[in-house]
């Protein structure tokens, strides 16, 4: 296993560096397939040894063969972290294969659509942090995977019952139709809430393609584990959704605190001080039993909710009154984190590995 491990692993370094030249060239909005690979300074053809992932870097230093010009440092991220990840879900996938009943076929698929999936959101995610910018050929590309794998599960559940002379048609279709709605549910959603934050804060709070990303990431997710429930559906999109948030607010929260230093926005720090103290001593205090007191209780988590709605009013007038968009976070990467996580938890959450 440790070798196939190895050669999963270099697999996914090597398609990390194709991923590379994917996301720089979408956003030049040059071909992937030529020219070949060149300094964007010099302008000379790299060779071969140039290419290697990882190791040509070390061995340049980071810099040009050619001219000297650092080389990005995203050239080797990108590079490891697919790496990393594509050994990661091999990991589970093989050991899953190879140490149960599970249909071998059908893990096989997952683990397929695990890896395309992963590496359209790390092209999605670099686009995006790099430019702002989305491809729809690439968010497209994340929903029909989608309904190409609910095609083929249908089929082969279909044609399961139907060699064994039992027809139902809801087999061929059922999947499909659930995978459908969650990209119909997960688009609506977002769009209805930039379309209304945007009227409310007077500027775009969501990118104009976070909806198709939302999308993608809620067709591959719900045709991978959606099962056949309309509520279960619903609920994995919401859940979704509210992690993004979460992952978006985590790494936002130090640009936007750097920014109110910036400028000298005293009372707006002083109040999100007060109330990331007084939050954790709340919850402090409640998880140790200290609030047991039903009145003490009620007027601590009275304070605590208008402290949280004076914070949130505070953010969206500051948000509202500055034109300067230099600081603003894009939410696909956030999205297409949670759609990771969600690859790798859904699986051990539904016993599947």
């Amino acid at each position: 296993m440790s070798i196939i491990l190895a050669f999963i692993f270099i697999t996914g370094l090597i398609i990390g560096s194709f991923l590379n030249v994917v996301i720089l060239r979408t956003i030049s909005n040059e071909s992937i397939v030529f020219p070949g690979s060149k300094c964007p300074k010099c302008q000379n053809k790299l060779k071969w040894y140039h290419n290697i992932p990882v190791l040509s870097y070390i061995f340049l230093r980071g810099k040009c063969a050619f001219c000297g010009e650092k080389i990005s440092v995203q050239y080797p991220i990108v590079e490891l972290l697919t790496g990393i990840l594509f050994a990661g879900f091999g990991y589970m996938y093989l050991n899953t294969i190879m140490n149960t009943n599970e249909s071998a076929l059908i893990l096989g698929l997952m683990f397929l659509i695990t890896l395309v999936s992963v590496s359209l959101f790390i092209v999605i995610s670099g686009t995006d942090i790099k430019e702002m910018m989305v491809s729809d050929k690439h968010t497209f590309s994340l929903i029909g995977l989608g309904l190409l794998y609910s095609i083929v599960i249908g089929g082969l559940g279909f044609y399961s019952d139907y060699k064994f002379g039992i027809t139902k048609w809801s087999l061929l279709f059922a999947p499909i139709l659930y995978t459908l709605y969650g990209i119909i549910i997960s688009f609506i959603i977002l769009e209805v809430l930039r379309r209304i934050s945007s009227l409310i804060l007077k500027t775009e709070t969501f990118g104009d393609g976070d909806s198709f990303i939302f999308a993608g990431v809620i067709s591959v997710i719900t045709s991978l584990f959606g099962a056949s429930d309309l509520r279960y559906i619903t609920i994995l999109i919401l859940a979704l959704f509210f992690l993004s948030i979460i992952i978006s607010v985590l790494f936002a929260f130090p640009f936007y605190l750097k920014r109110l230093f910036i400028q000298k926005k005293w009372l707006l720090i002083s109040l999100i001080t007060v109330f990331i103290i007084y939050s954790s001593a709340y919850f402090y205090t409640n998880n140790t039993g200290l609030l047991e007191n039903n009145i003490l209780l009620i007027c601590t988590t009275s304070i605590l909710v208008i402290l949280g709605l004076a914070l949130c009013i505070a953010i969206f007038k500051n948000i509202k009154n500055n034109d300067d968009n230099t600081s603003k976070i894009p939410f696909g990467p956030s999205l297409c984190i949670s759609g990771m996580i969600a690859l790798a938890f859904m699986p051990i959450l539904l016993g599947i590995i």
